[in-house]
């Protein structure tokens, strides 16, 4: 799978990274991703009432909550993605946020289907 920003190089999940944040707790780092994954569907909603409404300032906020969360759980193509999202909301580039909220589709979708 590619996509255009080259996060579909980066590894979908990253279990020791998880492990490292979890601070070697198996079962924390298996529950702070479970609930990143229950939080998604949620989240993406409001990222994408955000980048409908041209909202950048809660688009950028959305994604940098988001992105506290995808750092903890070793999600790095997820990370990777949400950054970027981050990064064009800030500097309200309607073209670059579209492209980047798919990629976040993308990532999810990816994610999901390796953890799922």
């Amino acid at each position: 799978m590619t996509d255009a920003t080259g996060n579909a190089a980066l590894p979908t999940r990253d279990a020791d990274a998880a492990l490292v944040s979890a601070g070697g707790d198996a079962a924390l780092a298996d529950e702070l991703l479970e609930t990143l994954l229950a939080g998604l569907p949620a989240e993406l909603e409001d990222l994408r009432a955000c980048l409908t409404e041209s909202d950048w300032p809660g688009l950028a906020e959305y994604a940098h909550q988001i992105r506290g969360a995808t750092r903890y759980c070793g999600v790095p193509a997820l990370d990777a993605a949400i950054e970027a999202l981050e990064r064009a909301a800030r500097i309200g580039d309607p073209a670059r946020s579209a492209e980047s909220f798919r990629d976040v589709e993308t990532q999810i979708q990816r994610l999901r289907a390796q953890t799922g």
